[in-house]
Parts: C-alpha cells; structure tokens; sequence
C-alpha cells in the first residue's frame, strides 16, 4: 500500500486478519506515496528476496482472466531470453483493445499503443517482440533484476516502466506481447479516469516523455526530444482549450512540464 488516501489498507488487514483470502498473502505499507515506481519497487524487492522466479506487476484497477498469469508463464518457460512479457488489455466490460503491445519511438520520447480503442477482431493475436509493456500487466524474471535493476523512481509517475523496457532490450532481453494472456483494466482510475484526467498528468507526459530520452539514449538527441516536448505542448493546449475545463491551472503545469523538463528537475509534480 503505497500510502492510501482512503481506508482500504485498513480493510485489507481486518479481511486478512478475518481470512478471507485464500491464498498466503503478505501486505507491505510503504510509509509514503512513492509514486508508480517506488511503491512497486518495495513490492518487487521482497518478491525477490523471497527467492521466487517471476513477479507480475498488476494495477489495482483490473479484473483478470484466469489464465492470465498462466498463459504469460508458460511463454516464459519456453525461451530463456524473455525478460519481460505482458497481456492483452481490454477496457473494462468490452473488447475495446487499450494495449496489444507498445511502441517507443526512440527520437521524440514518445508512446503508442497500437490497436487503442479498436474492436477486438484477432488483429493482435500473434505473439511478437514489442518495444515495451505496460505495467498495468508485466510479468518479469528474476534474472532481470540482476542485469537491469529495479524501476527509475525519480519518474515519480508515467514512464518509468517504459525507460524499464528500454534498458531490459538494450541489454539483451527480449519484451513480449503475449494474446493468450486477457487483463480488463478501468483506466486511469487513481488519475480521474481518461474522461476527467488530472491536470497533473499532462506535467509527467511532457516532462518524463524528455527524461526518457536522456536516460536511455543520451544527450544527442536532446534536439529531437526538446521538439517533441514543445510539439506535444501545443497539442495538448489545444485539446484542453477545447475539451477540458480548470483550463489555466491544466495549461500551467503544461509549461511546469517543460520548465521542469529542460532544468532536469525530478520527482512529483508541484502542486498548484
């Protein structure tokens, strides 16, 4: 538990304490909002120390099939060199794909999932390398851990599975989507969900979108992502003056973002 807002750590222990799960769980309370990367860390940490051969990341708004985890293992037991492997994730209650795989373009910092909002029609059956998975659903080796290291926590929030997929392939490691393996996920809940998303959340695209790009491929192409950060800038501006309101405190942390950006500044976004 990564320091929650509400009453459900408290929940879960009294349901733990009462038995109620059917499974040996171990709950952890991290003592603070760490972010994405420092709460999983903790979690991971522990997984791995305990000795076990895989650790499957999870969000905390999903609803999974019960092969999910199976079928992801399975791959993994047939090729060594599979670092990472994640699902096919669904909208929640649809077959509305929300990720068949991820793309990273290395120049511009920026991610795309492909299939996103199609109909379900057996376009992303095939199981294939991709450029990363989301950490929505990833199931990674232990092995990893040892060539790799755990999550970047300085990301705070947003791509820092992402800049965890990167360093995994340039060190060798093959990232796998795998079909069989069926997650259903609410979307962005702990965010405000993608039809009221927090303010916030455009200040981690452009800044860590940018920081992406120099920690994993270096300071040469600091023009390409500096180009990106501004071009997505005015995107986003753009969809806000149109679709949002709160408009000016949304457009302030856009800039934060870029400010924040280029002076390297890390961690969580101010708050406004």
């Amino acid at each position: 538990d990564n320091l929650s807002s509400d009453d459900s750590y408290a929940r879960l222990l009294e349901d733990h304490h009462n038995g109620e799960f059917m499974i040996p769980v171990e709950l952890i309370q991290s003592g603070g909002n760490l972010g994405f990367a420092g709460g999983n860390n903790i979690g991971i940490q522990a997984a791995y120390e305990s000795g076990l051969e895989y650790i499957w990341l999870l969000n905390n708004d999903t609803v999974v099939d019960p092969h999910a985890l199976i079928s992801l293992v399975i791959e993994m037991e047939k090729d060594q060199k599979i670092g990472i492997i994640g699902s096919k994730i669904y909208y929640y209650n649809t077959n509305l794909i929300w990720f068949a795989g991820g793309e990273v373009n290395e120049w511009f910092g920026s991610v795309n999932h492909p299939g996103l909002r199609e109909k379900d029609e057996g376009q992303f059956n095939q199981l294939r390398e991709v450029d990363f998975i989301t950490g929505c659903s990833l199931l990674l080796r232990k092995e990893l851990i040892e060539t790799v290291g755990y999550m970047r926590e300085d990301y705070f929030l947003y791509y820092e599975e992402t800049d965890w997929n990167v360093r995994a392939r340039q060190t060798g490691w093959k990232i796998v989507y795998c079909p069989q393996s069926i997650v259903y996920h609410k979307v962005s809940l702990s965010s405000g969900g993608e039809q009221n998303i927090s303010p916030y959340v455009d200040y981690y695209d452009i800044r860590n979108g940018f920081h992406l790009i120099l920690n994993t491929y270096g300071w040469s192409r600091v023009p390409t992502a500096f180009s990106s950060m501004i071009w997505k800038s005015v995107k986003k501006t753009l969809k806000i003056i149109l679709k949002y309101n709160n408009k000016g405190k949304r457009i302030h942390y856009l800039f934060m973002g870029i400010w924040d950006g280029c002076r390297l500044k890390r961690g969580k976004h101010p708050v406004l």
